[in-house]
């Protein structure tokens, strides 16, 4: 817990050293240049916490393009709402536990708030969401296995219709926004173990996270349904590296998102904390790169209940992901 109060107080009190940090510009009329780590910060499921806030073109990347200019003032002021839908109608045919048909889906929103434009601080920014899953899990239902089927299933306990509070975040960007630091409440498989390519398979075996960092460690919470009180970190040292870092509490009903993500409890008879560290390699990514970008990441994570252990794994994405 003090680890916790000592990181939130250093993102706070850091930024005025954080002076000189420009603000995005707001609605661009195109789609900007953007790493294809952020394909699209107008879809806030899957987005890394380094890409929320950026700008986007709402005539081009979103449904409900500028809402009559009311997108564009709220944005001026320094206030980015943004949300997404996604669904899946799934069936089993044969094998499993039994024949049936399913629908799930999940309905996520959040808020951005530029607390330079709204207070004056630079770099300071705070970021909170939710989401509405529904439907029913296949994979429990009919199937029986350990991987779901359908990846917009995301209520907790095998529920069919549950609110969740989500993320709920300060960020602090400094050293022209080299370095990015938050402190809050996080789920670690929204930064660590995952890529946005995967985000384009529907069954979870093959999908953007490594789920089976959740399954041998439930505390390694995925967004949604869950997040742990935490800090993280990220530096890029080049265009072509960065390293990130986080560290969680281990509480296991936040995690599971407990309570609907109400539940701010420290400790539930949980001890120790998850630690995560990350080295990502980007190529083809930087401004006037040809070919296919990617990233590979060398990952550790150690935690008070499980050995310490690495995974590598590459991922080639084409250039069209850089427009969602």
């Amino acid at each position: 817990m003090g680890l916790l109060f000592l990181a939130l107080s250093l993102v706070v009190g850091i930024s005025a050293a954080a002076h000189g940090q420009a603000s995005p510009p707001t609605n661009p009329s195109s789609t900007p240049y953007r790493s294809f780590r952020c394909p699209s910060p107008a879809n806030p499921g899957g987005l890394y916490f380094e890409c929320v806030g950026q700008p986007f073109a709402y005539r081009e990347e979103t449904l409900t393009k500028d809402w009559a200019g009311f997108r564009t003032e709220l944005s001026r002021l320094g206030i980015t709402p943004t949300a997404s839908y996604t669904t899946q109608l799934m069936g089993n045919t044969s094998g499993g536990q039994s024949r049936g048909f399913t629908y799930s889906g999940t309905l996520q929103a959040s808020i951005f708030w530029d607390l330079h434009k709204l207070l004056g601080i630079p770099g300071l920014s705070f970021n909170i969401g939710g989401a509405w899953s529904t439907g029913k899990n296949l994979s429990a239902d009919y199937i029986g296995n350990s991987f779901t089927v359908e990846s917009a299933y995301s209520a907790p306990d095998n529920g069919t219709n549950n609110l969740t509070l989500g993320e709920m975040y300060l960020r602090q960007r400094l050293f022209n926004n080299s370095l990015v630091i938050a402190a809050g409440r996080l789920a670690p498989g929204s930064t660590f173990a995952i890529m946005p390519v995967f985000y384009n398979y529907v069954n979870a075996a093959i999908n953007p996270g490594l789920f089976a960092l959740g399954i041998n460690d439930a505390t390694f919470a995925f967004y949604p349904p869950g997040a742990e009180w935490g800090a993280q970190a990220i530096y890029h040292i080049t265009p072509r590296f960065e390293v990130a870092a986080g560290v969680f509490n281990t509480n296991l009903s936040p995690a599971l998102a407990g309570k609907g993500g109400l539940n701010f409890a420290f400790q539930q008879g949980n001890r120790g904390a998850l630690s995560v560290v990350q080295v990502n390699y980007l190529f083809n990514d930087a401004p006037g790169d040809t070919g296919l970008p990617g990233q590979a990441p060398l990952r550790a994570v150690p935690t008070a209940s499980m050995a310490c252990f690495n995974r590598w794994f590459i991922a080639m994405e084409g250039p069209a992901a850089r427009k969602a």
